[in-house]
């Protein structure tokens, strides 16, 4: 080959330019393989109904136990005409929303222009009715995801049939039912944590205007856990914080019994998060320490409802443009590193006893961006100086307040020189040394595991799926739910040994077995509801088994990275054997 310096000499013809092409493929790597919480999928579906200007937002959920189940989402938006489906609904990553900041009086929530491809995480069929406002006609699209995965297909190969219907003037909004489901939304744990997500969509002290939504599941679901608004003012404690200008924390405590404090705080570096609100409430769950706190006891039914409302809601949640940004806040993301270091100081909160709110916006903010999952926020040095920022207002600012307002407690406000600890003007800021991440999860119990074992079981699994192991944390799970048919068959069936036991070679049997006896005997447990689970679990446990038993006699065929584990619905099946062990 010519030295590089010598290719000045050669004669150049220019020729047909090379272009991308971009596979088929990336439609289920930007969807299920990218989306793989099914609840955040749901939440970027609202999102996108709100930047559509739309007042109201429906998600039926009441076919998903039938025979032919779908998930129907609708609104009362702009809707789009012809050319607003060809131009943005089906140009993937449009900076349409980022060059556009604002639709009307809303600021734009999505930003990444693939949120319409979360129907792709949430089944295989997607139908999308589209009713532009102030016109006669309106379009369907039937979406096909499979044709995506075709062998060497790209995606301007396939076809997705469109069609004009005739439609009233006044009807506008977007419908799009889902059908062939990817995840099991039977369970009521799913349903509930669901519509828990949907309550606190937006800080339930500031909803937003003009838009509502709303999810039907089957009449039989229990209410769905709320937030109260006298909640926040049964806080014993709360604190209000603003970052202005970087380097100003202007905060406002108050007590139950009554009591205020305002003042000002200066940090001791300039921080590049942007302006910033946090707000954080704190409750004493035990009436005990209640008491001790405030000096009056309080009611069962309020201690009652306290606890219930943290059970669901408890931890901080990041707010931007009054939007959540999950997964921060939710059960195990301890983002802010409280509960670490609640543990050496008591008068640190820990996130089980508090509700706590950061609010951020577009504007303010802009280096603060999702990531494009949207599951979480681009660690960069912006967003750890939020996280300064709010553990700051806890540390030094909320800690001393609460102690100079807890005469119980003298011990804890004590220096180690025996002074009592004086407010300074001046704080110290923290400096992350290690990005606070929430830690991915591969299993989430939805109940009660039958052995104390299965618990130290799911931390190692999920240790292993959040540092990318996942051959480890594959064969964990096949050991999980191997396990869990196993103390199934042997719970109900303790004396009908041969469904578990292959007393001929005195061994357990193999999990191929243990599975088809499973489904064999569902009719057998007594309830219902059981035998609807059993045949759940068997509709979905077929890709785990089968890849289980390859990998376990080919270990050269492997897992290149945790996303593929996401095909498997190893969270669901889990959670479908627990719920069956809990109702036996």
């Amino acid at each position: 080959m010519r030295n590089p310096q010598d290719q000045k000499n050669l004669q150049e013809t220019s020729i047909e330019p090379l272009r991308f092409d971009v596979s088929g493929n990336l439609i289920r790597k930007f969807g299920r393989e990218s989306i793989s919480n099914k609840n955040v999928a749901i939440l970027e579906l609202i999102k996108n109904s709100y930047d559509a200007g739309a007042a109201k937002m429906e998600i039926d959920f009441s076919s998903v136990n039938t025979k032919d189940a779908l998930i129907s989402v609708s609104d009362n938006g702009d809707g789009m005409d012809y050319q607003d489906l060809k131009n943005k609904w089906m140009r993937i990553a449009s900076q349409f929303k980022s060059k556009k900041l604002k639709n009307g009086d809303r600021t734009f929530i999505g930003e990444k222009g693939i949120g319409r491809l979360s129907a792709e995480s949430l089944g295989k069929i997607a139908t999308l009715f589209s009713f532009p406002k102030g016109k006669d006609t309106g379009y369907k699209v039937i979406f096909d995801w499979n044709k995506y995965q075709d062998e060497n297909v790209l995606v301007n190969d396939v076809d997705n049939p469109t069609s004009q219907i005739k439609k009233k003037k006044s009807d506008h909004g977007l419908r799009l039912e889902i059908k062939d489901l990817n995840h099991d939304w039977n369970m009521q744990e799913a349903q509930i944590e669901l519509l828990a997500d949907v309550g606190i969509l937006n800080p339930p002290n500031k909803p937003v205007r003009d838009f509502k939504v709303s999810a039907k599941f089957t009449p039989s679901l229990m209410a769905a856990p709320k937030i109260k608004k006298e909640f926040l003012g049964k806080a014993v404690y709360s604190l209000k914080t603003r970052l202005t200008g970087g380097s100003l924390i202007r905060y406002e405590f108050s007590s139950i019994k009554g009591k205020k404090k305002e003042g000002n705080r200066t940090t001791d570096r300039k921080l590049k998060c942007g302006d910033a609100v946090f707000e954080l409430y704190f409750y004493y769950k035990s009436p005990k320490y209640f008491e001790q706190a405030v000096g009056k006891k309080i009611s069962a039914i309020d201690s009652k409802e306290i606890s219930k409302t943290l059970e669901h809601f408890s931890g901080i949640k990041l707010y931007r443009d009054n939007f959540r940004v999950k997964p921060y806040g939710d059960p195990k993301s301890d983002w802010i590193g409280l509960d670490i270091a609640a543990h050496n100081n008591s008068m640190y909160p820990r996130n089980d006893a508090i509700f706590g709110m950061v609010h951020i916006s577009k504007s303010k903010n802009p280096a603060i961006v999702d990531t494009t999952t949207r599951e979480g926020v681009i660690f960069t040095d912006e967003f750890q100086d939020l996280i300064a920022f709010v553990q700051t207002s806890i540390f030094g600012i909320f800690a001393d307040l609460r102690s100079e307002f807890e005469s119980h407690k003298t011990k804890a406000r004590k220096k180690k020189n025996g002074a009592k600890n004086k407010t300074p003007i001046h704080v110290v800021v923290p400096v992350p040394t290690a990005s606070p991440q929430p830690p991915d999860t591969l299993v989430e119990i939805g109940g009660k595991y039958p052995e104390n074992f299965y618990n130290q079981l799911q931390d190692e699994i999920n240790i292993c799926f959040e540092h990318n192991h996942p051959n480890a944390a594959f064969f964990l799970c096949r050991k999980m739910i191997e396990n869990l048919v196993f103390n199934i068959l042997e719970k109900k069936f303790s004396t009908h040994v041969d469904l578990w036991y292959d007393q001929k070679r005195k061994i357990r049997h193999k999990f191929s077995v243990l599975i088809q006896n499973l489904y064999a005997e569902r009719t057998n447990f007594g309830k219902p509801n059981i035998k609807t689970y059993i045949e759940k679990f068997n509709n979905e446990v077929g890709p785990f088994r089968k890849e289980a038993n390859t990998k376990a006699h080919y270990v050269f065929e492997y897992l290149a990275d945790k996303k593929e584990l996401g095909k498997f619905k190893i969270k669901d099946l889990v959670q479908l054997l627990a719920k069956i062990y809990d109702n036996i």
